[in-house]
């Protein structure tokens, strides 16, 4: 019997040691997807001006450099989620990019450099902007909230 329960034990820790192994790999190819998408994004907003679309105007200059600034923390933080990935750490990145991210869709909203043809479009993008800026506020303090718990987790204070 207790042979028994000693080989479901090892099954059962040999699978979650499989599944901690799958989800790190996982979570590798998730910071690499992001860096290479951030790259992408770093070449077309660096771009876009040249490519003469009608409905961005030459304010966006002035918000270029929040923007870029924004994404090069992004991929920042996920190069060093490549090398350096604990719980708390995670989300502290994430806190800050999301700083980062805020500050840039601020910056858009405030400038807004677009020119749509329809007042309707206008609004809708600026209302966009807004529930981005919420959304980003919100995420923020649940990272915040996570952290909060993961350290009081970690120095026993509350069961996870």
């Amino acid at each position: 019997m207790k042979n028994d329960e000693n080989k479901i034990k090892s099954f059962m820790d040999n699978l979650s040691t499989k599944r901690r192994e799958k989800e790190k790999n996982s979570k590798k190819s998730e910071y690499i997807g992001a860096i290479v998408v951030n790259v992408i994004l770093l070449y077309i907003f660096n771009n876009i001006l040249n490519w003469q679309v009608n409905f961005i105007t030459n304010a966006f200059n002035e918000v270029l450099w929040v923007i870029n600034l924004a994404i090069m923390a992004t991929i920042i933080g996920n190069i060093m989620f490549l090398i350096f990935n604990p719980e708390w750490f995670r989300h502290i990145i994430k806190m800050i990019l999301n700083i980062f991210a805020f500050t840039a869709i601020y910056s858009i909203y405030s400038v807004f450099p677009f020119n749509f043809s329809s007042f309707l479009i206008d609004w809708s993008v600026t209302i966009a902007l807004i529930f981005i800026m919420v959304g980003i506020a919100v995420a923020t303090i649940i990272e915040l909230f996570f952290l909060i718990i993961n350290i009081l987790a970690r120095f026993k204070l509350i069961n996870e």
